[in-house]
């Protein structure tokens, strides 16, 4: 029963993620004009202490590439994640099934490329990108 519960939340985790993806595309253009925000809003979460005690990498813009998307794996904390993309990603869903806590996360470039990471009980289950370079 676990492993069909798990099963379960694996097969939902990869339909959430494939709806934002499909979102993130679909809705560029509007979240070009609310980018200016967003980054004011996560670089103030950036500059307070993360749950870990390492600090997000210094970056000069909020811009997550396939470098580093090539560095994060699987069994990853979030925590580890964003120490290597040097920026806090938007959450765009989280559910819990059976004690199992699923969250996805989105970290959006201004050209429109992004990357998607679901994590379920805080390790990196799923990561996809579109466009990163």
């Amino acid at each position: 029963m676990k492993k069909w519960m798990i099963g379960c939340g694996t097969l939902m985790g990869l339909f959430l993620l494939l709806g934002a993806c499909v979102a993130l595309m679909s809705s560029v253009d509007t979240e070009k004009d609310n980018l200016q925000a967003d980054k004011k809003t996560i670089s103030e979460k950036v500059d307070t202490p993360a749950m870990s005690t390492s600090e997000p990498a210094v970056k000069e813009n909020d811009e997550v590439t396939m470098e580093e998307f090539n560095k994060i794996k699987n069994g990853m904390t979030y925590e580890e994640v964003v120490k290597i993309i040097g920026f806090e990603g938007t959450e765009m869903s989280s559910s819990e099934i059976g004690g199992i806590k699923t969250i996805m996360y989105s970290w959006q470039n201004d050209d429109g490329s992004n990357m998607n990471a679901m994590f379920q009980n805080n390790k990196l289950n799923t990561k996809a990108q579109f466009g990163l370079k």
